[in-house]
């Protein structure tokens, strides 16, 4: 049994920020951020938005491309780092808000790499059988833990809020590469890396309570990362990710139609095509009017990628993320 794409969906907030606004907010320009993150702009949300709202609004548009109503939908995988609760988790929220039956919603923490972590356990599911219909969801709201001043500048100016969605549906078969579906996967982490990327506060791991007035005083309560160290591993992983299944599968980038890779940083992305050897133009990169969404970042792309014809039925796909953890992963997929 195998998973085959029918439908994707995306929710982007209306309100832009660019990186002239940031401008105003702390010590950077729009070229100092152009040179090293290839971003221009972001989205972020209005006051009273949540990441279920986006991750909502990108399932039905995933749902309705697929034809299907949400009643018909079996299992919920939403991915996400930026939940509406501390708990509950943001897939029963997107179930609710669907209107489905009383159907599993599971939660993936995965950050960056959380939608390939998704299409991974989809494609696990897939082998029970118990699933025909499943909507995988990346939803994410950075601005509201942002420090939008010269302290959080080098996180500020890389990240933006969005959601991305992608319908499965089971079909009988094994994966194989020459029909649709997912293939294969490969994930990975190393905890040894996780302050080189976290958010600290709150959380269970502090000297006394959830989170204090001196957390806030230190600023743990906003993202904080190491960037060259981020840098260095996302190449690493990110092409290591993609050499195992190219090797597992007797296939070179030449026989790829698209690479699909996080949108974290667009120098990222260009080393990573450097060095598996794929051309420009089968790549995807959407970073410069998004920025980093995270677990969005992938369904964002499949969702362009379709709108403007590069993805279609019979493509030959390969994903790749890394993220925060540090986690990792890639999907090969024939769409």
């Amino acid at each position: 049994m195998r998973f085959v794409p029918r439908g994707t969906g995306h929710a982007i907030p209306k309100k832009i920020v660019t990186n002239d606004d940031l401008a105003k907010l702390m010590s950077t320009n729009d070229e100092w951020i152009k040179t090293r993150t290839g971003i221009e702009r972001r989205h972020i949300v209005e006051k009273g938005t949540s990441t279920s709202d986006l991750g909502t609004a990108a399932a039905l548009e995933a749902i309705a491309m697929a034809g299907w109503q949400p009643q018909e939908v079996d299992l919920i995988l939403a991915a996400t780092l930026s939940p509406d609760y501390y708990f509950p988790g943001l897939g029963v929220l997107i179930q609710d808000k669907l209107g489905c039956r009383a159907i599993p919603a599971i939660d993936i923490r995965g950050q960056c790499a959380g939608f390939v972590w998704s299409l991974a356990t989809a494609q696990g599911f897939g082998l029970t059988g118990q699933y025909q219909k499943i909507v995988v969801v990346g939803a994410e709201i950075h601005s509201n833990v942002i420090d939008w001043n010269d302290h959080g500048r080098d996180i500020a100016v890389l990240f933006g809020d969005g959601a991305g969605a992608l319908a499965l549906e089971l079909e009988p078969g094994v994966p194989e590469l020459s029909k649709r579906g997912l293939i294969d996967f490969v994930m990975g982490s190393d905890g040894s890396g996780v302050e080189v990327l976290c958010m600290k506060r709150p959380g269970m791991a502090g000297q006394e309570r959830f989170v204090t007035h001196e957390d806030i005083e230190k600023r743990l309560v906003h993202p904080q990362m190491d960037g060259k160290k981020v840098y260095i591993n996302a190449v690493n992983r990110m092409c290591e990710s993609v050499t195992t299944l190219m090797t597992r599968h007797g296939i070179t980038a030449a026989d790829i139609d698209l690479l699909i890779p996080h949108q974290a940083n667009l120098r990222i992305n260009e080393t990573v095509r450097e060095k598996l050897g794929f051309p420009e133009n089968k790549v995807v990169n959407i970073i410069t009017n998004y920025g980093n969404t995270t677990a969005a970042t992938i369904p964002l792309c499949m969702h362009h990628a379709v709108r403007d014809g590069r993805l279609k039925p019979g493509s030959l796909v390969m994903t790749t993320a890394f993220g925060a953890g540090f986690s990792w992963g890639a999907n090969l997929i024939r769409w």
